[in-house]
C-alpha cells in the first residue's frame, strides 16, 4: 500500500487517480493493510470478489488501467510497483520447512516493478499517446480468455460464500473445492479459502502463509513451491 499511495501521489499531478482493491469476504482483516498506508486515494474491500470475473483478476497484485472514458487500456495483468525486499534477503538455514520453501518461491517470481511503475507514470503523462496504453482491439487481444469452466468456477465461489453466511463456514468447502478445481490458475478463489482455516479464531489479520491443512487438499506453500511456483499464476505485463 505505502507504494500505491506515494504513485498516486506522483500521478495525482496529471489528472490520474489509483484506486487500490483488497479481496476479501472479510472487510475487517484488511483494515490493517490500509491503516498501515494511511491511503488518501480510494481504498476498497471486494468482499464478493466481483472484480475477478468483471477484470480477469486471479491473484494480487493485478491492476486494469482505465482511461477517462470509462474504457480499459489495459486488460489484467501483474501490477508489482516496487521490489520485494525478501527478494534480497539471505535464507538462513534451518528454517521451517514451508518458510523456507516459501521464501525461494517469492524469489523466483519475475520483476517487473520498475518498468510497470514507469510505464503507468508514462501513461498518466501522455495518455493515449503513450506507447503503454493501448487500442481496443489490441486489450481484448490481450485479455485472458474465459472458459465456460471458469464461468462455473465464479458461480461455485459465489454459492461457497452463500452458503457460508447464511448456512455455515463448512457449507461452503463442496463448493470452493469445486472452484479450485474448474480453475485451478485462480490463485485469490484459493487463497480465500484457505485462509478461512489457517487463520487463528479471533485474529485480526489473514495467515499469509496458508499452509498445509486437513480440509483442502493444497496450500500455498504446496502450490507455489511445486512445478511452475508462483509462475503458474501471474500474468506479466508485455511492456
Amino acid at each position: 500500500m505505502p507504494g500505491w499511495q506515494a504513485l498516486n501521489l506522483e500521478i495525482a499531478q496529471y489528472g490520474a487517480t489509483v484506486v487500490t482493491v483488497a479481496l476479501d469476504i472479510n472487510a475487517e482483516h484488511a483494515r490493517p493493510w490500509h491503516e498501515l498506508g494511511q491511503a488518501t486515494h480510494p481504498s476498497v474491500v471486494d468482499t464478493l470478489h466481483a472484480t475477478n470475473p468483471l477484470f480477469g483478476f486471479t491473484n494480487i497484485p493485478m491492476a486494469v488501467w482505465i482511461n477517462e472514458d470509462g474504457v480499459l487500456v489495459r486488460p489484467a495483468e501483474g501490477a508489482s510497483i516496487e521490489r520485494n525486499p525478501m527478494r534480497d534477503m539471505e535464507i538462513p538455514e534451518g528454517l521451517p520447512e514451508a518458510l523456507d520453501k516459501m521464501l525461494h518461491a517469492v524469489k523466483d517470481i519475475p520483476d517487473d516493478a520498475e518498468a510497470y511503475r514507469a510505464a503507468i507514470i508514462d501513461w498518466a503523462k501522455n495518455g493515449a499517446s503513450s506507447p503503454f496504453a493501448l487500442s481496443a482491439e489490441e486489450v481484448v487481444e490481450r485479455s485472458q480468455p474465459r472458459s465456460d469452466n471458469e464461468a462455473r468456477a465464479t458461480a461455485c465461489f459465489e454459492l461457497g460464500d452463500y452458503l457460508r453466511k447464511t448456512v455455515s463456514q463448512d457449507a461452503a468447502v463442496s463448493w470452493w473445492k469445486e472452484a479450485h478445481r474448474l480453475h485451478p490458475q485462480n490463485l485469490t478463489y484459493k487463497r480465500q479459502a484457505w485462509t478461512l482455516v489457517t487463520t487463528a479464531p479471533g485474529a485480526t489479520e489473514n495467515d499469509l502463509m496458508q499452509g498445509p491443512n486437513d480440509v483442502y487438499d493444497s496450500s500455498l506453500v504446496a502450490e507455489v513451491s511445486g512445478d511452475g511456483g508462483f509462475l503458474q499464476f501471474i500474468v506479466r505485463p508485455q511492456l
